[in-house]
């Protein structure tokens, strides 16, 4: 499908899916054994969607959550892909490489969100980093050299061309990392963020296959535990990034590292909490829980009471 209408049509899924999410409202299941009313019929009702791409009469066949919505999680960086988060996403995985770009792309993402009556802070951006961890230096490159010891080029030029998005497995290994065809397809995100990093540093296909191969085309940080924190308390301070998606290069033993070593120090720098605040997935993001239909316009009509009577 073409990169736009992939877009067009996520946007009117995530309307139908959102608009299934709200046909039930707080308290419609009455379970009421004494009358026999299980149902309170004025709470559900149906969607009747008919758009261009989907037709969905609804109502979903179960209640409201507790969080009012799941969270919505959207990965994009291209314009749409990015107009899609400002509009609809909870939490956007973001693909960096480089602190200063990704300062901008973070202001940029959340610059959008005021088109959609949307305030900052209802948007939390994740850049994805994998972290190869080491109580030294030398064991931490020692840990990477290991991971890249099981690298073949045959399935790294494979990894890195589809990542990239257009075929690099004719091409000498360490000659410049050659431009891309017209109308290549893939991840646009990818493609720009890897692209523009071997442009920068003066790769050779070799040297992008290596960084694609550890973390999969994301931003790897290979350090003891107390530089990691010092980057990702940098990153978030700096304003390029709302907290991290950790990406472990193995398990279980890489995510214990990360547990164990990293997330004391980030704790110990207030900037990790150490008792969760709430009960939902939406609650740990900081997210306000999202009301149901009635609660909204009922809220709306306050409002317009009170500016009545102002």
């Amino acid at each position: 499908m073409d990169h736009e209408l992939r877009y067009e049509v996520a946007n009117e899924f995530v309307d139908v899916v959102k608009g299934l999410w709200d046909c039930w409202n707080d308290g419609a299941i009455v379970a009421d054994t004494a009358t026999g009313l299980y149902l309170d019929p004025a709470r559900v009702r149906p969607l009747n969607h008919s758009g261009r791409f989907f037709q969905v009469k609804g109502p979903i066949n179960i209640s409201r959550c507790p969080q009012g919505h799941p969270v919505i999680i959207q990965a994009g960086g291209s314009p749409s892909g990015l107009e899609l988060a400002a509009r609809t996403a909870d939490v956007v995985f973001s693909v960096v490489q480089e602190l200063e770009s990704a300062r901008h792309a973070y202001a940029d993402l959340k610059g959008r969100l005021v088109k959609y009556g949307r305030a900052p802070d209802q948007l939390a951006v994740l850049p994805g980093v994998m972290p190869i961890i080491g109580r030294t230096d030398a064991e931490a490159k020692d840990k990477l050299s290991l991971l890249q010891s099981w690298l073949t080029p045959t399935n790294a030029l494979t990894l890195v061309s589809g990542r990239i998005g257009y075929d690099v497995t004719g091409f000498p290994l360490d000659a410049p990392v050659p431009v891309p065809p017209p109308g290549a397809t893939g991840s646009q995100t990818f493609h720009k963020v890897l692209f523009e990093a071997a442009r920068r540093q003066n790769m050779t296909l070799r040297d992008l296959y290596n960084l694609t191969a550890a973390g999969r085309g994301h931003w790897v940080v290979c350090a003891p535990p107390p530089r990691i924190a010092d980057t990702l308390e940098e990153w978030f301070v700096a304003g390029a990034a709302d907290g991290f998606n950790i990406l472990p290069p193995y398990f279980p033993g890489a995510f214990a590292d990360f547990v164990d070593l990293v997330v004391p120090e980030l704790q110990r720098r207030g900037l990790f909490r150490r008792a969760y605040e709430g009960s939902t997935l939406r609650d740990h993001f900081g997210l306000a829980r999202v009301p149901s239909p009635m609660a909204r316009r009922d809220a709306v009509g306050r409002e317009s009471e009170e500016s009545v009577h102002d």
